[in-house]
């Protein structure tokens, strides 16, 4: 297998991946007042844990101006709490608040609820052979991220 090839396929998974998830991305949304991207910087927040706003911003591939704007709504809202480094005053740590913990997770679970229903229409073949392949692609893929670190 050439390397254009895997780049090949790798491309063509990811389109279908962003198709799945783009049906799932209304989920963000069912449970808050809050837009699809606060409700996703929450999740993600959540899984993160406490952060710097820089960090988290290189981490999820989004400006600070825009991090911070959806980070002060969340803050708002009590979902997430601000503070700063007691080291590096120019520092802002964010973590999610109770409220925010609850919310996530209730998100999460409507998440894999969804998944796992779009994996029920397999059969159950297909549904072992593409549980180990996804194992086996992670695990190269997971190689490949620290390789190219």
């Amino acid at each position: 297998m050439t390397h254009t090839e895997i780049t090949t396929l790798m491309a063509e998974n990811m389109r279908i991946m962003g198709r799945l998830a783009n049906r799932l991305q209304p989920l963000f949304e069912e449970h808050s007042k809050n837009t699809r991207q606060q409700m996703f910087v929450l999740v993600r927040l959540y899984l993160t844990g406490k952060i710097k706003l820089k960090d988290f911003a290189v981490v999820e591939v989004m400006s600070t101006a825009n991090l911070c704007s959806v980070f002060k709504k969340l803050e708002q809202d009590k979902l997430v709490v601000r503070s700063t480094d007691a080291n590096d005053h120019r520092d802002t740590w964010y973590e999610v608040t109770k409220a925010g913990k609850i919310l996530a997770e209730k998100i999460i679970d409507k998440y894999m609820a969804a998944l796992e229903s779009l994996c029920r229409v397999l059969p159950e073949n297909d549904q072992n052979t593409l549980t180990e392949t996804i194992k086996t692609a992670n695990s190269i893929l997971k190689k490949m991220e620290n390789l190219n670190a």
